[in-house]
């Protein structure tokens, strides 16, 4: 499932809480891939009470000072920032989402608490994405930005398929059934009126429109046999 490729990539986070809260976030979306670049967190202590359920995004999450080497492997990297550099392809939040359904799985560069991304930064990005905020308060927690993304993706990508239907009853089936009601309706009042050549077969298109299975088909069979037999 493309949501279990989603990458999230934290660069320079500074708080312990906020690390956790991403956790948090990301286990509410079904996001499992994190790493964190150049971290200024000391103690995890705050992340871990924070991590509701989510403990193990952080035991999973990938440490390192090297940007350039995690990023490596991805294909589509989007950086977010308030502010993206002139020229730059600029995506929201769901046109990331929409947008992962041709390019795959982004992997989502998340600059420090302060002072986010730098530009040279997120000019080695294949877009930047902004999450549309009043103007009164553009900025966001990064725990709340990581979250508006995993909302998106989720809503996109993880949500569960519907079961599959199940199997429509055999044409053998649909048959017997109609004939167990010509049966039936022979021996009634019913064929008392003017019928027309098709009434039974116009009957049976409900009950085709329906879709029944095997399984209700046969329940029909056995009432209609049962009333054929008083």
């Amino acid at each position: 499932m493309l949501i279990d490729d989603v990458h999230i990539v934290l660069l320079r986070p500074r708080w312990a809480q906020n690390l956790g809260a991403v956790a948090r976030a990301m286990k509410n979306f079904g996001l499992r891939r994190l790493s964190i670049v150049d971290s200024r967190i000391g103690s995890w202590t705050d992340a871990w009470r924070m991590a509701v359920q989510a403990n193990d995004i952080l035991e999973g999450a990938v440490r390192s000072d090297d940007l350039a080497a995690v990023l490596a492997p991805s294909r589509w990297i989007v950086g977010t920032t308030n502010e993206a550099p002139t020229g730059m392809r600029v995506l929201s939040p769901r046109d990331v989402a929409a947008e992962a359904a041709q390019r795959g799985a982004p992997t989502l560069l998340f600059g420090g608490e302060i002072n986010g991304l730098a530009p040279a930064e997120l000019l080695r990005c294949h877009a930047a994405s902004t999450i549309p905020t009043a103007a009164e308060q553009s900025s966001l927690n990064l725990a709340q930005a990581v979250c508006v993304y995993g909302a998106e993706l989720f809503a996109a990508h993880g949500i569960a398929a519907a079961p599959p239907a199940p199997a429509m009853a055999t044409a053998d089936l649909m048959q017997r059934l109609e004939a167990a009601l010509r049966r039936l309706l022979e021996t009634s009042a019913w064929t008392d009126a003017n019928r027309g050549k098709h009434a039974i077969a116009e009957l049976m298109q409900p009950l085709y429109r329906a879709q029944l299975t095997d399984e209700e088909v046969r329940a029909w069979l056995v009432a209609l046999g049962k009333a054929v037999q008083r």
